[in-house]
């Protein structure tokens, strides 16, 4: 008689058989009846599994040796009775029923959510019922039930699913390991000392800093170091420098076989809406580290830890472990930059006594090579190319030229990572790869009707599909060690070309400008600027001079590329001059910031160039200026009309002009040193505009004597600036230029390139322009006025050219595509 619980069990074990147990059940009850049995017993039940197509107890009874013809010797056929009226049910007898109680709790043992047929198989072999033990001795199954065991035994490389090359069906689960001493740490960190080994990280130079961090971990008191840096210097690559030595055993004894445990701050705070729970974790994790004595915490970012995790009437992360840091109980390394050291640590007196400040400055260009060459194979076994060091060197210096407001080395290690990423995504998709991407999706397809079938418990199928994978795999390992030996072959090389690209792509500064095209663009500078910018030799010479010392190398690395004041007539040049540097130099139009300072006659003014203090509208918006350079750090910055400005305005010039930045209201360092800054001012306009009074009617011999006057006008005018701009400010402009006054034959110059571009935006629309000299001469003569200068040119061509011919587009007057222009009695005619 079973007992009551396991009368209990049985019961359970009954409602958690699969479908072909199930079935086995029903059968087995059908076999007992055929075979004459007043009960069901386990033979029956082996026998009716036997049966049972499909499934995984048939398929372990057929590997043991067992026939049909065995279980019909012990039953002996001739027993069969014929079926006679209604079957009554048959009783289960106390040992099958044990049976199942057995199958039950060895499914349970290897957290199996049902009772298979490979359950109770292994149940019934296990079973001393003769009948059993004379079908095993019939089949000649030598330890069987070791066998059996054994197909469950988890470290038997996964248990039965593996004995049948099957995908894992969960039926022998490994078991739990052993209890981990920190399951807290273990859950909330990142062993980095692990992390370290499996990436094969190498960590080179920096030997001082890491030196110190290990003489500070070594202290008997305020044995926390806290890394400084700013972004990008390899604050945390240190740490992982450290678990190298740990792992190599390079350290002191009181470091021995630790663990640098990574913290992530935002899994421990995630899911803590309730007061208490964070405190608990936290608690836990600090219990665990002072327990175990093995473990190094590591915060990276760690003045995210003040406020972390603070909900209402709860301490914060950094309240919860300066009393464990005070005690000596843990062990932390922290990382964070200067400002949010200063920021969030120093206000905390009690946290900042805690730690030991390291500081990681930025290492120099030698470093930075030095670093890369260290890490070069790594990138190149990732990306499968070839880095030359002309390409290392050359990304170094390019990084520290035009890549602004970020630190070497990881600027220019992530100037070599998309430039070896980019070359790897342009190349060719080979043979090799549609082939094998061909064969995954169908072993991908394979793998799904396999689950489906293990699902359903069809093993026979699933065993057949298993044998056609092998054969897949087998084909997509060949194909990728051919693959890789095709590769090995044609590798990719990485040039200075593929560099210079990337750097225009990170930098926005224009392709041309990086390679020797720009640099022979440059020799010519002179005659691009002299041919757009009309009568202004001295202007053209002085600018040119700049870009062409700027672009040797031999100016000042520390200030912007070249400043300037323009000084002369209305209508001369001036603005145009900073357009078309503009347009040639830095090879965008939009490159222009203009800052009209009419704007900025108030002190608060000054706000809207670096943008609003603290605790004003608009803090954190940054600033007019500040904002546009700091995208665009290629530009020429035109102050207009700079006289008109606060003084206070001044200051901020006087940074951009001696050390070629400019600080914001939040802080941040601003990039002027790749910037052409232009001034402009009305003061002595009257006076040259009265000087230049017979502009295109002088004498051959007058030009002289106006030079002459333009030269006192400009020493008075000089004199008059410094009254008004602060004198540091004009020493240190790189030249004050005074643009001359047009001539006549300065003006037919200009009507003659407003009608060339008029010419080519009407050929945009099919229709071609003709014009003669005399054209030229009458829009030149009627545009003869000192005041307005070459404005009045533009204004003349437009209402006497453009508005008749917009006209005749409009109304289809326009006959064979062709305009043609010409003087009659005094007048232009268009036809």
């Amino acid at each position: 008689m079973l007992k009551n619980d396991e009368i209990l069990m049985y019961h359970q074990a009954s409602q958690k058989l699969t479908g072909h147990a199930k079935k086995s059940l029903l059968r087995a009850e059908n076999i007992a009846r055929d075979f004459g049995y007043t009960e069901t017993s386990s033979i029956h039940l082996l026998f009716s599994i036997y049966s049972e197509r499909g499934s995984l107890g048939r398929n372990i009874l057929r590997d043991l040796g067992i026939k049909k013809e065995d279980f019909l010797r012990i039953l002996d056929k001739k027993t069969i009775k014929e079926k006679r009226g209604r079957r009554t049910l048959l009783p289960t007898s106390d040992e099958m029923k044990k049976i199942f109680i057995q199958a039950y709790s060895t499914a349970k043992n290897f957290d199996y959510p049902y009772v298979g047929t490979e359950h109770l198989v292994f149940a019934l072999i296990s079973s001393k019922e003769h009948e059993i033990q004379n079908l095993l001795r019939a089949a000649d199954s030598k330890n069987s039930r070791e066998s059996m065991q054994s197909f469950f035994d988890p470290n038997q490389l996964g248990g039965l699913s593996k004995m049948f090359n099957l995908p894992d069906t969960k039926i022998s689960k490994s078991r739990k390991p052993k209890a981990s001493p920190t399951p807290f740490i273990d859950k909330f960190c990142i062993n980095i000392n692990e992390e370290t080994l499996k990436k094969g990280e190498i960590v080179v130079g920096r030997a001082n800093e890491i030196q110190r961090m290990i003489n500070l971990l070594g202290r008997k008191s305020k044995n926390n170091p806290i890394l400084v840096g700013d972004p990008g210097v390899g604050k945390t690559i240190l740490v992982s420098g450290l678990a190298q030595l740990i792992n190599s055993g390079s350290v002191p004894e009181s470091l021995y076989k630790k663990r640098i445990m990574s913290l992530d701050v935002a899994q421990l705070i995630a899911g803590t809406s309730f007061r208490g729970e964070f405190e608990s974790r936290l608690k836990e994790i600090i219990k665990e580290a002072a327990a175990a004595n093995d473990v190094i915490v590591f915060i990276d970012e760690i003045h995210n830890i003040v406020g972390a995790g603070n909900v209402s009437g709860s301490l914060d992360l950094a309240n919860i472990i300066k009393p464990a840091l005070a005690r000596g109980e843990i062990q932390v390394i922290g990382a964070t930059t200067m400002a949010e050291y200063k920021k969030y640590i120093e206000k905390d007196a009690a946290l900042e006594r805690r730690f030991q400040p390291v500081q990681i400055n930025e290492p120099t260009e030698v470093e930075t090579r030095e670093i890369l060459f260290g890490i070069k194979e790594s990138y190149e076994k990732f990306h499968n190319v070839t880095l030359s060091d002309a390409a290392i060197a050359l990304a170094i210096e390019l990084s520290i030229r035009y890549v602004q407001n970020r630190f070497l080395p990881d600027k220019a290690i992530d100037v070599i990572d998309e430039a070896a990423s980019d070359v790897r995504s342009q190349s060719k998709v080979s043979d090799f790869i549609r082939e094998i991407r061909g064969l995954e999706n169908k072993k991908s397809s394979m793998l799904d009707d396999k689950e489906k079938l293990v699902s359903e418990e069809n093993y026979e199928k699933a065993i057949s599909l298993r044998a056609e994978e092998k054969a897949l795999e087998e084909k997509i390992r060949k194909l990728r060690k051919q693959q890789l030996e095709s590769e090995k072959q044609h590798r990719i090389s990485i040039t200075s070309s593929d560099i210079l690209r990337t750097i225009s792509r990170i930098s926005g500064v224009p392709l041309e400008k990086l390679s020797q095209e720009k640099s022979r663009k440059i020799k010519n500078i002179k005659n691009i600027l002299g041919t757009q910018i009309v009568g202004q030799k001295e202007a053209v010479e002085s600018l040119s001079d700049t870009l062409l010392r700027s672009q040797s190398g031999i100016g000042n690395p520390d200030r912007p590329i070249g400043s300037f004041l323009f000084l002369g007539p209305t209508g001369v040049g001036k603005t145009l001059t900073a357009k078309v540097l503009a347009e040639e130099f830095f090879e965008n139009p939009k490159a222009l910031v203009r800052i009209d300072m009419s704007e900025l006659m108030e002190r608060h003014s000054v706000s809207s160039l670096i943008g609003s203090p603290a605790g004003y509208v608009g803090y954190g918006e940054g600033g007019n200026l500040t904002e546009k350079i700091r995208r665009n750090p290629y530009s020429v910055v035109l102050f207009d009309e700079i006289e008109k400005a606060h003084p206070d305005v001044f200051n901020i010039l006087l940074q951009i002009l001696e050390d070629g930045m400019l600080t914001d209201a939040e802080g941040t360092q601003v990039n002027f040193k790749n910037t052409i800054i232009i001034l402009t001012s009305n003061i002595g306009t009257d006076e040259f505009t009265k000087a230049s009074g017979g502009i295109g009617f002088s004498p051959a011999g007058k030009p002289k004597s106006l030079a002459e006057k333009f030269t006192a006008i400009k020493e008075s005018v000089i004199k008059e600036l410094e009254s008004k701009l602060k004198p540091e400010l004009l020493n240190r402009l790189d030249h004050i230029l005074v643009f001359n006054a047009l001539r006549q034959e300065d003006i037919k110059k200009i009507a003659k390139i407003k009608m060339e571009k008029l010419s080519r935006r009407l050929e945009s629309r099919k229709i071609k322009l003709s014009h003669d000299a005399r054209t030229i001469n009458f829009i030149a003569e009627k545009s003869l006025n000192p005041s307005q200068g070459a404005r009045l040119v533009r204004k003349n061509v437009q209402e006497l050219i453009e508005n008749p011919i917009a006209e005749m587009i409009v109304y289809g007057k326009v006959k064979g595509g062709k305009i043609a222009v010409s003087i009659e009695k005094g007048k232009i005619k268009i036809v």
